[in-house]
Order: structure tokens, then sequence, then C-alpha cells
């Protein structure tokens, strides 16, 4: 296959494992959320905060560093495995002895024993980056795509087996280790790497360097991104932590899961062509329609129907996520692209672009936070819808012009689908109105969402034409 099949075929095979693994988690996780409480949902959000800190420092983004590399060969990998070694058996150990403080932090004794359980992938996860990264430079999408989806099949068959046994949050903990040993395991029976890792770093500076701002960035958009999590745990307790930590988790699902398919394949495929810069652009400028025809639709629809939704699907428990949630899939769509941003600016070796964008963030959103925590979990959410849009603001500022574009072009490829969008949430909202509170929940959902879909169906075939063509022709493999 010529480079663009490949990246084609990465498309379809990502986003038919994708699609398939979020139906299906998406039907455990609704199971799961009506089992477990929001103080489970809360132990485990306050758990993660941390583990998933340390995971940001994790193989010092050497993994990355490798995929955007133009050559590497067998000492690197050894050398780049030698390191990961080093820092992940660091981080396991911070982890498990840390544990204790964390508890402290939070004043929740349980989480001694589940932070430390959640170390464990530290130590898994460094035979997996190699074979990892091997795959991805062979744009070998399909063989990653089915490890993901077995991989969620597992732990969600996990989470839900003990979730019925009663296991509270530990169903959610073993749920996680699962999904990393079934990953590793698979990885290295596909893409074996079986060498003797090397300790020393000479001839490795740029991959380091690199490396380095990667792990930066990352750190700095863990901050940013977690810091209500951090405030919600610190001042409102495990149960409205938990509650929070749902609507975060509902808002966020499709686009983390669409957004991961497109990083998981642009970022190699960017990199290829880093130095053709009417075609980078060009090409970004694709993605970003069609992500935007998807990722509006598919979360203001969310938003539109939240109180159904949450009413039918989760129950009277966790009513209180009905606004949040609202809210937080209002945003998430524009949430979406500033990473895709820094995804594309790490493709074309400029790390640093990602790392002033994310520090710009990691200054405004704990602020927002900050002040938003005084109307507690809604005024937590309006932080987002209110700050966020800043911080879009200065990921185009820093990269478009990098690339020879301007704001109005990544904004008019995301106009069609938001002026549909818009139209589609007053069509929805009107349609409740006319329906009244008599209308049985099940039924008055279903219509909602029946409406809301033919209200975006119409529009955009009548004022979005061509971006039904693009998406079509791309769906087929044609050319535009």
């Amino acid at each position: 296959m010529d480079f663009r099949q490949k990246v084609l075929s990465g498309l379809y095979w990502t986003g038919a494992a994708r699609l398939l693994g979020q139906i299906w988690s998406w039907a455990i996780t609704i199971v799961v959320i009506r089992l477990l409480t929001p103080a489970d949902y809360g132990l485990l959000a306050m758990a993660t905060v941390f583990v998933e800190f340390f995971g940001m420092m994790a193989q010092f983004g050497v993994g990355t560093a490798l995929v955007q590399a133009a050559e590497i060969d067998e000492r690197k990998l050894r050398q780049m495995f030698g390191f990961a070694i080093v820092v992940n058996v660091g981080l396991f150990a911070a982890m498990y002895f840390g544990a204790p403080l964390i508890a402290v932090f939070f004043e929740e004794p349980r989480l001694v024993e589940i932070v430390r359980v959640l170390a464990v992938p530290f130590l898994v996860g460094i035979f997996a980056m190699i074979p990892e990264v091997q795959l991805s430079r062979k744009l070998d999408y399909k063989t990653l795509s089915l490890i993901g989806l077995t991989s969620a099949i597992a732990a969600s068959l996990t989470t839900l087996v003990l979730a019925l046994m009663g296991a509270g949050v530990w169903s959610l903990v073993w749920g996680s280790l699962v999904a990393a040993g079934w990953s590793t395991v698979s990885l290295n029976l596909v893409s074996p790497f079986f060498k003797l890792p090397e300790f020393s770093y000479r001839g490795t500076r740029a991959l380091m360097l690199f490396g380095g701002n990667v792990t930066i960035t990352r750190i700095l958009w863990f901050w940013y991104s977690q810091a209500d999590i951090i405030i919600a745990g610190k001042l409102f307790g495990k149960d409205l932590l938990g509650t929070y930590s749902v609507s975060m988790h509902l808002a966020t699902l499709p686009a983390t899961k669409l957004s991961t398919i497109i990083n998981q394949v642009s970022f190699p495929a960017f990199a290829r062509i880093q130095h053709d810069r009417e075609r980078y652009a060009s090409s970004f400028l694709l993605v970003v329609r069609l992500l935007s025809f998807v990722v509006f639709p598919m979360l203001w629809g969310m938003s539109s129907i939240a109180p159904e939704l949450v009413q039918v699907l989760l129950g009277e428990k966790w009513l209180a996520a009905t606004v949040p949630l609202q809210l937080l899939a209002l945003i998430m769509p524009v949430h979406t692209f500033a990473p895709f941003m820094n995804t594309a600016a790490d493709a074309m070796g400029r790390a640093d672009i990602s790392t002033k964008q994310v520090f710009i963030a990691s200054l405004v959103m704990p602020v927002a936070f900050i002040i938003g925590s005084q109307w507690g979990l809604i005024g937590l959410a309006l932080a987002w819808v209110i700050a966020f849009p800043v911080v879009f603001a200065a990921a185009m500022m820093l990269f478009l012009p990098v690339i020879g574009l301007r704001a109005s072009d990544l904004l008019g490829a995301m106009a069609p689908p938001v002026c549909a969008c818009a139209g589609m949430y007053g069509a929805v909202t009107l349609a409740r109105l006319i329906l009244g509170p008599e209308v049985n929940d099940v039924v008055r959902m279903t219509a909602l969402v029946l409406t809301g879909m033919a209200a975006y169906g119409a529009l955009t075939a009548i004022f979005n034409r061509d971006g039904c063509g693009e998406v079509i022709r791309t769906l087929r493999g044609q050319r535009g």
C-alpha cells in the first residue's frame, strides 16, 4: 500500500475497533455505574489522579520520540528500553511508598492499597513500549486496533463480573490491571522485542530532548486537566467527587475515543510528511473537518438529552450529574482540537509548541476551577465552558502560523457542523417542550434522539453538502 492507503486503512481499522470497543464499553459502563455508588467512583478518582500524574512521566516520552524519529536502529531501541526500565521502576517505587501520603491528603485510608495496586502497570508497561513503537512505525494500525479492542473487552468483563460480585471500587481497579496486562502480552506476541536493555545513553541526546519536551507537556496537561478532580476531592469529598467524575467520564468518553483514533493514526502519518508544509496544512484541515462532522453532533446531542440520559441510564442516585454533564458535553468538542494541534506540532518535531500551549492552560484552568468551586459541581463545569476557549485561542495562535494557516481557516472548517448542531440543539429543546413531562422517560429520550438525528441530518444535507461528500469520499478511500 502507498502512504495514503496506509493512513486510510489505519483510520478504518482503528475507527472500527474503537467503535466496537466504545459500544461494548458504553454498555458495560452503564451497567457498572448502576451497580456501584458515587463513593466508589470518588475513591477511584482520588487514586487515579496521582497515578495518572506519574503516568505522564512513564518512559519519559521516549516511545513518542522513537515514533517521530526519521531513523532508528536496534541499539537505540535497546538504549530506550533500558531508560524506560529505570524511569518506570522509579515511578513504581514512588507510588508504592508515597501511597500513605496520598491517603492523608484526601483523608481516605482505603487509598493506600488502591494506589499501590494501581502502580503495578508501571512495571508491566515497560515491556509494551518497544513492541508498540515497532507497530506504530510500520503504520500497522490493524494490529494495534485489535489489541486495543480485545484489551477493552477483557477489562470491562473483569470489571462487570467483580461489580456483580460486590467488589465495589476494586472492580474498577482490577479492570485497569487486566487492560494493562492483556495489552502488554498481546503486543509482545505480535511484535516481540526480546533484546537485552542497554543502560548507556550515548548518541540519544535528540531523542531525550524530544522526549523531555513531550513529558513536560504531558505533566502540564495533566495538571490543568485534573485540577478540577483534585479540588473536588479535597473540598467536596468522595460522594460529590464521584458524581462529578462520572459526569466528566460520560462527557469525555466519545471525544476521548475519537481523538485517540485521530491522534494514534495522525501522529506517525504527519511525521512522514513533516517537510511538506502545504500538504501538511491541507491534511490538518481535512482532519479538522472530518472530526467536527462527528464530534460536535455526538457531544452536543448528549448535552441536549442529558436529563433523560441520566434518568434512564444511570438512575435516581445520579441525578446530580445532569447539569454538569450538560455543560461539560458542550465544551468537550472544542477540547478535542487542542490536543490534536499538539499532536500535529509534535509530529513535525515542534514539541515546544505543545509545551507553551499546555503551560498557558496550566495557568488559566486551575484558577478558573478554584473560582468555580465556590458554586459547587456546576461551578466546576462552568469553569470549563468559560475558561477553556481562552486556552483554545492560545493554541491556535501558537500552532497555526507554523503551518501557514490562520484562525479563520480552522474556525471555518469547524463552522458548518457547529451551525447544524446549534439547530439540532434547538430542535431537541422544542421537542421536549412539546412532549411535556407526562411522557414516559424512555419514550421521551427515544423521541428526542430521533429528533436530533433528523434535524442534524437535514441541516447538514442543506447547508453542508461539501462536508457530506468529503466524509463519503474519505470512507470510500477516494481523493477529493
